[in-house]
């Protein structure tokens, strides 16, 4: 039971991390839009510009489907699917500790709680796992 609700909160960040892509690249665009209007930028410059913003978007969807690809097959019990989840979850909470840091906007704490808790439930599922394992062995 605490498996299968752990997991389903590992969904839901992953869910929130993948919908953060339609944020970032449609809703964030009018904001780099004005950033950019006033700047000299030649046309390579600024179709780069571009580019690499719609790839982080891209970068954030491919994230979310990974961390609710490791709920699921947690869910179902497998095992070893946790490596993904805990890795985005890692670079979500540094990105966003980092960024708190450096750009001291308010922002970046969504980076940071959507982080920790991919990394808490990832690291909580393989520790279900693990004493479910060593359980399993006592009784053996």
């Amino acid at each position: 039971m605490l498996r299968k609700f752990i997991a389903s909160a590992l969904a839901v960040t992953g869910l929130l991390i993948g919908f953060g892509a339609f944020g970032h690249s449609f809703m964030g665009r009018a904001a780099l839009d004005a950033g950019l209007s006033g700047m000299p930028l030649d046309a390579h410059t600024d179709r780069l510009i571009y580019l690499v913003w719609y790839f982080c978007g891209g970068c954030m969807l491919v994230f979310g489907m990974l961390v609710v690809w490791s709920a699921w097959r947690a869910w179902s019990g497998e095992k070893d699917t946790l490596f993904a989840s805990g890795l985005v979850g890692v670079f979500y909470l540094l990105t966003g500790l980092l960024a708190l840091d450096y750009m001291r906007e308010s922002f970046w704490s969504v980076f940071v709680i959507l982080g920790g808790l991919a990394t808490v439930c990832s690291v909580a599922l393989g520790a279900l796992r693990t004493n479910a394992a060593q359980h399993s062995a006592f009784m053996d």
